[in-house]
C-alpha cells in the first residue's frame, strides 16, 4: 500500500483540523526465539532477515556457539515457522561445529546478513545477501581477500556462493538490503564512521541492486543536531545510526533507523563513541533518488526502554513481514547497554563480556503492528484531505487503511481532478480497517476507466487514515 507520509506526492491539499501522527509499534514481552544448542547457545541475534517465502517464514540470523569464548565469530544459522510465532531449526548438514554437521548453520557466514529474493534472476540467483566479511574469523565464508561488504547469489537460500572475492563496498560493520517490487530494485543500506563535528559519527550511505548490478554507495541519512537534541532529552549525550531496516512502502520506502544513543566517555584518537542504547525511530524516502525525511520530532517507533529484555538497546530484522494483518518487525533486545564488555579506554574485558552474554539471553522478539500504520493523517476531530491521482484506463478499485473512534467516520467523494466535476461518492466507512474496499455508487462506476486523473476526497470526523492503494477491478 502507498503509506501517507507527510510530504507524499498524492497528497493534493487538506483542509480542518488535521494532525499528521506516527503510530508506535508494540513489543512482545516474550521472545519467541533463543539460544538452545550448540550453534547459538551462546547467543542469537536477527542481524539479519525474515521473508516470508512459498507460505513459510524463512529467518537468517546471526548465532554465537555456545563454546564461545570471546574470540570474534561469524555464524548465521536458517529457522523456520508456520505461523510467524513458533520456529523450528532444521538440521541441514552444511557446516561443521564443533565436530558435526548436525545443525541449522548455512554457508553465508557473514557478520550482519540480509537475505532478498530477486524475482528476475534466474534460479541459481533467486535469492541475493549482503553482508560484511573479514578474512580470518572463525565461520567466516571462505574466498574474501580482504574485509569488506560483499555481495551473495544462491538457488535455495542455504547453499551461498561469493559473486566477487573483492569487496562489493568498502565496510565497518552493519550492512542491511531488502527488494523494493514497486521501484523492481533491490536497496541496500550500509554504515560508515567518519568524523564530523569533531567525533566519529555513524552514518548511513545507500546503494541499489537494479537488472543484476550493484550500484556505488553514496551518503543517504547523517546524523544531525537534532539527533543530538533528542538523545539529550532522553538522558544521553548524543546520537547517530547504527544501522535500518526498511519497508516498500508502494512508491516510497520508509526507513526504521537504528538511533543510537550516546553516553560519555568518547575515546581514542577518532573521539569515538562506544557506550549507551539503541531506539528505533522513522524516516522517508517519497521516490528514488529523493532525500530522506525525519517525521516531525522524531519519536521512537520502538523504545528499549519498553521491556526489561531490550533495556540496553535493540537491533532488528532487514525488513518487517507481513503476518495476517500485521506487519512483524523481528527484533534482538539486550539486557546491557552497548560498550558492556568495554573500558573507559575502549579496550575489551573479557570477564565483563562473558557476563553479559552469560546473563543477556539474547534472544528475538517481534515488534508488531497492523499493515503500513506508519504514519497516519488524523482528523481531530474533523477536517479533509485531497489525494490526486492517476487510476487505470479500466475499471478500478480503491482500498483504505484507516480507523475510527468516537463513532468516527470516512466519507469519500471522486472528482475529475481536470475539470472539478463531482463524478460519484461512495459508501461511509466506519470502525478499523487495514484494508477496506471503497464502494462506489453507480455514478463513480461508470465513469471508472474514462476519466484517468481523479481527486478523492476523503472527509474524516474522529479518523486516521493511515494509507491506500488502487488495484484494477
Amino acid at each position: 500500500m502507498e503509506v501517507l507520509f507527510e510530504t507524499h506526492p498524492a497528497i493534493f491539499w487538506q483542509s480542518g483540523k488535521i494532525d499528521v501522527v506516527q503510530h508506535k509499534a508494540k513489543v512482545e514481552s516474550e521472545k519467541v526465539l533463543h539460544g538452545d544448542s550448540a550453534v547459538d547457545g551462546g547467543g542469537m541475534s536477527i542481524y539479519g532477515s525474515v521473508l516470508h517465502d512459498g507460505g513459510v517464514y524463512r529467518m537468517w540470523y546471526q548465532a554465537t556457539p555456545k563454546d564461545w569464548d570471546d574470540e570474534n565469530m561469524t555464524f548465521v544459522a536458517y529457522a523456520e515457522s508456520d505461523d510467524g510465532f513458533t520456529w523450528r531449526k532444521p538440521e541441514l548438514g552444511l557446516v561443521e561445529l564443533g565436530g558435526s554437521k548436525a545443525n541449522n548453520l548455512t554457508n553465508l557466514g557473514v557478520h550482519a546478513p540480509s537475505v532478498f529474493i530477486d524475482p528476475d534472476a534466474p534460479e541459481s540467483h533467486r535469492y541475493r545477501a549482503t553482508g560484511c566479511l573479514q578474512p580470518g574469523i572463525r565461520g567466516i565464508h571462505p574466498g574474501a581477500e580482504k574485509m569488506g561488504y560483499f555481495t551473495f547469489h544462491s538457488s535455495d537460500g542455504l547453499h551461498w556462493n561469493l559473486d566477487t572475492t573483492t569487496p562489493r563496498w568498502d565496510a565497518v560493520d552493519v550492512i542491511t538490503s531488502v527488494y523494493h517490487p514497486q521501484q523492481q530494485r533491490g536497496i541496500v543500506a550500509m554504515k560508515f564512521n567518519p568524523n564530523l563535528r569533531g567525533y566519529m559519527q555513524r552514518v548511513i550511505y545507500t546503494a541499489e541492486f537494479r537488472d543484476g548490478e550493484w550500484s556505488k554507495a553514496l551518503p543517504a541519512l547523517i546524523p544531525d543536531d537534532f539527533d543530538n537534541i533528542c538523545a539529550i532529552t532522553r538522558g544521553f549525550a548524543s546520537g547517530d545510526y547504527y544501522g535500518m531496516a526498511m519497508l516498500p512502502a508502494g512508491q516510497g520506502t520508509v526507513a526504521m533507523i537504528w538511533q543510537f544513543r550516546h553516553r560519555l566517555p568518547r575515546f581514542g584518537t577518532l573521539n569515538s563513541s562506544m557506550y549507551g542504547v539503541v531506539d528505533i525511530s522513522l524516516a522517508y524516502q517519497r521516490e528514488p533518488g529523493a532525500c530522506w525525511e525525519h517525521q516531525s520530532g522524531r519519536p521512537d517507533f520502538v523504545s528499549c526502554s519498553d521491556h526489561v529484555w531490550t533495556q540496553g538497546g535493540l537491533y532488528s530484522a532487514s525488513s518487517p513481514v507481513e503476518v495476517g494483518d500485521e506487519h512483524f518487525l523481528y527484533i534482538t533486545g539486550a539486557g546491557f547497554e552497548h560498550g558492556y564488555g568495554f573500558d573507559e579506554k575502549g579496550e575489551s574485558r573479557p570477564e565483563r563480556v562473558k557476563e553479559r552474554h552469560a546473563l543477556g539471553d539474547y534472544g528475538i522478539g517481534i515488534a508488531r503492528f497492523p499493515k503500513y500504520r506508519l504514519f497516519g493523517f488524523r482528523a481531530h476531530p474533523d477536517g479533509m484531505l485531497c489525494l490526486k491521482l492517476d487510476v487505470p484506463e479500466k475499471p478500478w478499485e480503491m482500498r483504505l487503511n484507516y480507523a475510527c473512534v468516537h463513532n468516527g467516520s470516512v466519507r469519500a467523494s471522486l472528482n475529475d481532478a481536470v475539470s472539478g466535476e463531482r463524478l460519484g461518492t461512495a459508501a461511509v466507512l466506519e470502525g478499523d480497517e487495514a484494508c477496506a474496499r471503497l464502494e462506489w455508487d453507480e455514478d463513480a462506476r461508470e465513469s471508472m476507466g474514462k476519466v484517468t486523473a481523479v481527486n478523492v476526497i476523503l472527509s474524516m470526523e474522529h479518523a486516521t487514515v493511515y494509507a491506500f492503494e488502487i488495484v484494477s477491478a
